[in-house]
């Protein structure tokens, strides 16, 4: 069950236009309520992006979804609250990516 109807109308975008191929990290601007998040979670999830042993070192997030507000959470998404047309924003989505 997806947070709002939106995340369908990715789904079918990517249906026709196969946007999430050779995709392995992504940025969701405004990601609040978190309905792309999570179509880019599952997709990216089939990819095996996800997939580590326990105690394993996990990678540097996959996908980092941005938004003036709290979202709640989705397993591996890491969440930013913050605005995007400010520096320190950036700086916090290069942090996520980069370790």
């Amino acid at each position: 069950c997806y947070r709002a109807r939106s995340a369908y109308k990715l789904l079918q975008i990517d249906d026709i236009f196969h946007i999430f191929d050779n995709v392995s990290r992504v940025v969701d601007l405004c990601g609040a309520p978190g309905s792309w998040s999570q179509v880019c979670r599952k997709k990216l999830g089939a990819k095996g992006l996800f997939d580590f042993k326990e105690g394993e070192k996990k990678e540097s997030e996959k996908i980092v979804s941005v938004d003036l507000q709290e979202t709640a959470p989705i397993d591996n998404v890491f969440h930013i609250v913050g605005d995007i047309t400010k520096g320190e924003t950036l700086t916090k989505i290069l942090e996520a990516f980069n370790g």
